[in-house]
């Protein structure tokens, strides 16, 4: 019976390290064939939409007019913001407003992008922050080259 006990042990030990050296190996495998991690990119979605009497561009991610929405942040409303952009600097084919891709992160191209559409919006250089506010989202929203 211990020599029983000895190899019911003996196996049953085998089998557990067996079993984590498949996981192991299996595990590893898995991580080096698991596509590299990579910025995500988003579709804009231009449209016109009434409100009040006047028309305004909406691009399918966030429909506010007046949330602050600044450099470090993330998300819908970023990624509004780069489309509206990105849409304006396709329309006046002028670089200077493209925030150099659509990936839902407030960074530096995306403020530089800004600031130039707030020149471009406002002649008082107190509204050139860098900020999509109250003033800047109608002014990117409506904002027009004629």
């Amino acid at each position: 019976m211990i020599r029983s006990t000895a190899r019911t042990r003996t196996r049953t030990a085998h089998a557990k390290l067996a079993a984590l050296t498949t996981a192991g190996v299996l595990g590893a495998s898995l991580i080096a064939f698991a596509p590299a991690a990579s910025a995500a990119t988003y579709t804009c979605h231009p449209s016109w939409k009434a409100s009040g009497g006047l028309y305004y561009l909406y691009e399918g991610y966030s429909d506010t007019n007046t949330t602050n929405t600044k450099k470090g942040q993330t998300g819908d409303r970023v990624i509004e913001v780069q489309c509206l952009l990105t849409y304006w600097a396709n329309r006046v084919g002028d670089s200077k407003y493209s925030p150099k891709g659509i990936d839902g992160e407030f960074g530096t191209n995306t403020e530089n992008a800004v600031i130039n559409a707030q020149k471009a919006c406002f002649s008082d250089s107190k509204e050139w922050d860098g900020e999509v506010g109250q003033n800047t989202w109608p002014c990117l929203r409506r904002w027009s080259t004629t």
